[in-house]
């Protein structure tokens, strides 16, 4: 009797060659076509008949329709955001077609990010607090020893701000916002977050071992995304706003103006999950007034990606990162990692991780 899964995978995703021989060994047959920067996976009218479980990309499958995939049980993406996906011509269209009724699964690769993007968040507001990108840029520029007062932004005495003591706030409570949770947690930061339950949760999804926060105890406090006057005590609060939240209908320009504003003085923001949530003229704004930010970190942006020459380019007190915070070292072998849990799971009839809802968006 093979120990094999019951599936013939198909998989668009650039692996190592240690990733690709485990699932090629894992699988009962499997069919490897990765996607390239100067051309898209390609498969056979034939692969395409056979294949049970795909892994792709963020982008979506490689195929304008499932009809394609007649046997096609679960898609897996290697992203941990499913909105690209969700967009892409053969899963909107079945969309669309399937309403709640999903036979095809479709789950994303949360979690594989734990080990760069939180870590990225972190280091974005120390770097902001000790005012370091204003500083090694004006020091590169004119190649001399700064005098104390040219380190800081208003010509003041210079002094790094810190993060002991200050209130973060994590608004969305996913593995990045978990694991970003912890970190700051350790730098003696009072943690709250912010959910659509406005209640703790385990963590069912993919962990790393060491990694999040399981049992959703680090924060001292939940509030609800779905109740402004609970919003509103969150962000009143929050010194530094960590923004994870995916991209949603419910979530486009969330972050608004108003809301903005009603955090602390000098607050610093950094947003690592979709530009959509926050309006740019709006954040501009937040900048820009008396008790305003005190400066932003964006990976991501409105619109994406950012128009050359727009304000924010230039704005002194922000820091933008071409969406890249999650690029790191061994990120798609960690995804083919949580493909293969998924097909373990789908083989005993068990429900997978991740799974992607299409009516609530993520």
């Amino acid at each position: 009797m093979s120990d094999k899964l019951p599936f013939v995978l198909g998989c668009s995703v650039p692996l190592s060659s240690a990733a690709e021989e485990k699932l090629k060994s894992s699988f009962k047959g499997f069919h490897y076509h990765p996607n390239k920067p100067d051309s898209p996976a390609k498969f056979t009218k034939e692969e395409l008949s056979e294949i049970e479980f795909f892994f792709t990309t963020g982008r979506g499958l490689p195929v304008s329709s499932l009809d394609e995939l007649p046997k096609l049980k679960h898609i897996q993406l290697a992203s941990a955001g499913s909105d690209a996906a969700q967009r892409s011509e053969a899963i909107a269209a079945y969309k669309e077609k399937a309403g709640q009724e999903q036979a095809i699964s479709l789950s994303t690769a949360s979690g594989t990010h734990v080990l760069s993007i939180p870590n990225y968040a972190v280091a974005m507001v120390i770097a902001l607090y000790h005012q370091l990108p204003r500083m090694i840029t004006r020091a590169k520029d004119e190649k001399r020893w700064l005098e104390e007062e040219e380190c800081d932004r208003d010509g003041q005495a210079y002094y790094a701000r810190s993060l002991h003591g200050r209130t973060a706030g994590l608004l969305g409570y996913g593995a990045l916002g978990r694991e970003t949770a912890r970190l700051l947690k350790a730098h003696g930061m009072k943690i709250i977050a912010a959910n659509t339950s406005g209640k703790a949760s385990s963590q069912d999804g993919y962990v790393i071992p060491g990694t999040g926060d399981k049992d959703g105890s680090i924060p001292e406090q939940y509030y609800s995304t779905k109740d402004s006057k609970s919003l509103e005590k969150f962000l009143k609060q929050s010194d530094v706003l960590i923004c994870s939240l995916p991209g949603t209908p419910d979530t486009k320009y969330f972050l608004n103006k108003e809301r903005l504003a009603l955090l602390p003085p000098n607050a610093v923001l950094v947003n690592v999950g979709r530009g959509s949530l926050i309006p740019s003229d709006d954040l501009l704004a937040a900048l820009d007034a008396p008790k305003g930010l005190f400066g932003a970190a964006l990976d991501v942006t409105d619109p994406e990606p950012l128009p050359a020459n727009h304000p924010l380019w230039s704005h002194p007190k922000v820091v933008i990162t071409p969406h890249t915070s999650g690029n790191t070292e061994g990120e798609m072998d960690i995804a083919a990692e949580i493909a293969l849990y998924n097909a373990k799971k789908l083989a005993k009839g068990e429900a997978v991780i991740n799974r992607v809802k299409f009516d609530r968006g993520y």
